[in-house]
């Protein structure tokens, strides 16, 4: 499975920096634009919630939907000491036990990340956000009379270079209604998050025997922390579903990979948009490391060279990766962490998840094509290639890592330009099927031969766009990258503002499937509502709610006119 993995990887890698920035900082902002005040239509009540930590008193607010509806939120709750000065490139420490009562009524600082070149960096959509290395915090929020709720944990996504957990711009509210506990994480992200290092690697405590992942150690460390602490909060530490899309979703994999590690942290996963690419091994991932801060810490012995990464400035760090075109965060094959490769783990079934909730949305890559139009100024494809099939075959080389000389003449025919509107539509086509649907559609088979898996593709063309600027560029979004999020986590007053009837309907049935699946391992309510949803196994064709042929959420089956045959998969799997 390598081998369908590596293009997705290919591919990133070749986007142009500007581009990168550009893309991962739109799942800042996607959720959803419409509305950015957490408290537009509530009111705050001054009784807060106390619940006492591992660490000591935690107080939180009662926040009311002014319709009787009551959800607890505790914000900026840190599960790890902060990351700066000796604790840079190292596992996350646990916090120190505190005296004093913590008000948790207030974000916590996001880890620091690049984007502050871009036009949409987390402080551009998020004013009163900060970044610092004290970052590793979460948010959770509860429903105001609850115990021993299923949770729900949140892994943003951003290509593991941006974001930042739940801020004023997320509303888990419709989950919390259902009777969830949501959690959101902050984790460390770009250079800090994933540098692998031979100097770190030698200087290695004994319990880390390795540099690389500090991003995944974080989130494993966030879950450990639930599971002591969670049940304070009305959660279940038995019951516990990760969720998260794009970058969030592979780091999901890569936890469910990590299962020495991980086995017993949750029980459950839902992964948007979030296949699992190729891992580097230790030595690889070492040698990118050291090429890349070659410029800086060279070093004249091992202790010398960690030394110096510890003490660079944070600016220096964030400038250094700013300023490379070929630097790509990656979670990597780790001793103590990371010992298989994810295609491996699901191969052989040793991963941790006793069910799975997988899928892709219809037009990932339209999100790409639109970005990179609004970064380079160019006009649409279809005005650059004029129509001359010659230029398209030459357009997927340059873009896509999986399409080479060599099989170029086959992708054409698979994608012939004249079965499409335009040209920006048949190169995004290519794009979402090899690099999303085709190597998730290769995850989920090898999955289902040994645990439950409902799969899907979200095919809803009517999606709010996740900006405002997409609008002067085509093509359409359609159901595009990240545009599937706001469909879980956006308010009901967003919804009716912001979505058509039958998208808002879409949403709506999407919570509560997603919601019936954090309870119990299937996505089919129990109260019969709703349409069963069949697991990936069975035969046959089945659609979820869809009024139109281009909405709605259609589950992948294994049987009947197939996903697979649709997206091309058995050339793109080389099955």
């Amino acid at each position: 499975m390598n081998d369908v993995e590596t293009p997705m990887r290919v591919c990133i890698a070749r986007m142009p920096k500007a581009l990168r920035l550009l893309i991962v900082s739109i799942f800042v902002i996607s959720l959803p634009a419409c509305n950015n005040d957490s408290n537009d239509s509530s009111s705050v009540s001054t009784d807060p919630t106390e619940v006492t930590t591992s660490e000591g008193v935690i107080t939180g607010v009662l926040v009311s939907d002014g319709n009787g509806t009551e959800m607890k939120q505790w914000l900026g709750v840190p599960y790890g000491k902060s990351t700066e000065g000796a604790n840079r490139f190292r596992a996350p420490q646990s916090p120190e036990p505190r005296s004093d009562v913590l008000q948790a009524t207030e974000f916590g600082d996001a880890c620091p990340q690049t984007p502050a070149q871009s036009p949409f960096a987390i402080q551009s959509s998020n004013p009163g956000s900060n970044t610092s290395e004290d970052c590793l915090n979460l948010n959770i929020y509860a429903p105001g009379e609850g115990e021993n709720d299923p949770v729900v944990v949140w892994i943003h996504g951003g290509s593991l270079d941006t974001g930042a957990g739940f801020q004023s711009s997320a509303k888990p509210d419709r989950l919390v209604k259902e009777g969830i506990v949501v959690v959101a994480i902050n984790y460390r992200l770009g250079v800090l998050g994933y540098l692998a290092h031979p100097a770190l690697t030698a200087t290695s405590q004994t319990s880390e025997k390795g540099s690389g992942n500090y991003g995944l150690v974080d989130q494993i460390k966030a879950l450990e922390w639930l599971q002591a602490n969670v049940a304070a909060f009305g959660g279940n530490p038995n019951n516990v579903t990760l969720v998260g899309e794009s970058a969030g979703g592979f780091s999901i994999k890569g936890l469910m990979a990590a299962n020495d590690r991980t086995d017993g942290l949750f029980q459950r996963v839902i992964v948007q948009s979030g296949p699992s690419f190729f891992q580097e091994t230790p030595t690889e991932a070492e040698q990118r490391g050291a090429g890349f801060m070659a410029s800086l810490c060279a070093g004249d012995s091992s202790t010398e060279a960690a030394e110096c990464l510890r003490n660079l400035t944070l600016e220096q760090l964030l400038a250094l990766q700013a300023g490379d075109p070929e630097f790509g965060s990656e979670i990597v094959q780790r001793p103590g962490v990371l010992e298989q490769t994810v295609a491996a783990a699901l191969a052989s079934g040793q991963f941790t998840a006793e069910q799975v909730l997988e899928g892709s949305n219809r037009d990932e890559w339209r999100l790409f094509v639109a970005a990179e139009q609004l970064v380079s100024g160019r006009d649409s494809l279809q005005d650059r290639l004029a129509g001359i099939s010659t230029d398209y075959r030459q357009e997927l080389i340059r873009r896509y890592g999986s399409v080479t000389e060599a099989n170029a003449d086959a992708v054409v025919d698979h994608y012939p330009l004249n079965d499409f509107d335009n040209a920006d539509i048949a190169v995004s086509a290519v794009g979402t099927d090899a690099i999303f649907a085709c190597p998730g559609f290769g995850n989920i088979a090898a999955a289902a031969k040994h645990v439950p898996v409902y799969a899907y593709e979200f095919a809803d063309r009517n999606a709010p766009l996740p900006s405002p600027l997409f609008t002067r560029v085509q093509p359409a979004l359609g159901a595009a990258h990240a545009t599937e999020i706001p469909y879980v986590f956006a308010s009901q007053a967003e919804l009716e503002a912001e979505f058509s009837e039958d998208s808002a309907t879409l949403a709506e049935t999407m919570v509560r499937y997603w919601a019936a699946f954090a309870r119990s391992g299937n996505p089919t309510p129990s109260d019969g509502t709703l349409p069963a949803w069949l697991s990936f196994v069975n035969q046959g064709y089945q659609s979820l709610q869809a009024p139109a042929e281009n909405t709605g959420l259609f589950p992948m089956l294994s049987g009947g006119p197939t996903f697979n045959e649709a997206r091309n998969c058995s050339f793109w799997l080389g099955s």
